[in-house]
């Protein structure tokens, strides 16, 4: 495998990606000869935390959104989260960011004034199957940071990713409706 995206994001091609993944952007957690497992940042579910997770503080169970974080096992939940100063802070995939699975982890967070996001599902690649989209141009490639990712209204994430690629993507995202259609 000659290039890894760890840690990188991966913005759809809005005139080749059609499907689910339509204007997602992805943060790439691991990606080796194996497959790749990621996480969609940008499609904030119509549920709450209370309606996925059982035992869960009254005072968040009905205000906290649910993230997608893809089509694959919805009942895979992921935080991704800041802190790295609770007892199970995860694997820490770019600087100053975590992904965390532990129950423990989400109800120390829950207590903090951390910022993290919730995610059912997964997005995943079997060995060779994100090359070959590579190739087709379906995802072009960006720097992650854990503002980014943590900061960004769902509605505006993909514009955003691409304004912040800079270049032609820039451009097009500031002087077209669909920048990827040109």
């Amino acid at each position: 495998m000659e290039e890894t995206y760890n840690g990188k994001i991966l913005i759809s091609n809005s005139s080749i990606v059609m499907d689910y993944f339509n204007q997602t952007v992805i943060l790439m957690v691991e990606h080796d000869n194996q497959g790749a497992f990621g996480l969609v940042l940008n499609k904030k579910q119509k549920v709450f935390i209370g309606d996925i997770i059982q035992g869960i503080p009254d005072h968040v169970s009905r205000t906290l959104p649910i993230y997608s974080g893809g089509p694959v096992d919805p009942t895979f939940i992921s935080v991704l989260h800041e802190d790295n100063k609770i007892s199970q802070p995860g694997i820490e995939v770019i600087p100053g960011l975590y992904l965390a699975r532990s129950y423990d982890t989400l109800l120390e967070l829950l207590k903090s004034t951390s910022k993290f996001h919730v995610y059912q599902g997964y997005s995943g690649w079997s060995a060779g199957q994100l090359e070959t989209e590579m190739d087709r141009k379906s995802w072009v490639i960006h720097e992650a940071t854990k503002d980014f990712v943590l900061n960004q209204d769902p509605e505006t994430t993909w514009r955003e990713a691409l304004k912040s690629k800079g270049g032609i993507y820039k451009y097009f995202v500031e002087h077209t409706k669909d920048p990827m259609l040109n």
